[in-house]
């Protein structure tokens, strides 16, 4: 990724944690975060995806480590945030829906759309605060949502809610 037109937007000595990266918007923030002089590290459940994400950034020569966690699983991202980090960064991006009629929205569906869309992503950034909070360093927290949210779609329901 070029980023021609911000020069002096350097991100050199911060660690960034980018959720949801195997793919799609979440490896573009990831890509341009490296690209701006950040250590990358890329999250996502999709092992050979991630792994693949983390070696094509790798092979532009910017840091990038591959990270293959479910973010639901809040135990697991607590041991593995407060083993890498801290992180200055973090792009919580991962998201997911269980597209279903409304009629058809079971309690398992409705769980799990709002366990990785809104529990998810406030452990997580709880887990990176708690790392920044620790050692006394600033940092950001970037949250990506769906432009559904918004706008509404069929068999969206709960996706569109969280």
């Amino acid at each position: 990724m070029d980023l021609p037109n911000t020069p002096s937007f350097r991100l050199d000595g911060k660690k960034a944690l980018v959720t949801g990266a195997g793919r799609g918007i979440g490896l573009a923030a990831a890509a341009a975060l490296a690209e701006a002089g950040a250590d990358v590290t890329l999250c996502a459940r999709t092992g050979n995806e991630v792994e693949a994400a983390a070696e094509a950034i790798r092979a532009r020569g910017q840091q990038a480590e591959a990270l293959t966690l479910d973010v639901t699983d809040t135990g697991k991202v607590r041991r593995e945030i407060a083993a890498r980090g801290p992180f200055q960064i973090l792009f919580n991006n991962a998201g997911g829906n269980r597209p279903q009629e409304l009629l058809e929205i079971t309690e398992e569906d409705y769980d799990a759309v709002t366990n990785l869309n809104v529990r998810a992503a406030i452990f997580v950034a709880q887990a990176v605060v708690k790392g920044l909070v620790d050692a006394g360093l600033p940092g950001s927290v970037i949250n990506v949502s769906s432009q559904m949210g918004l706008v509404g779609g069929p068999k969206r329901t709960v996706y569109c809610a969280t």
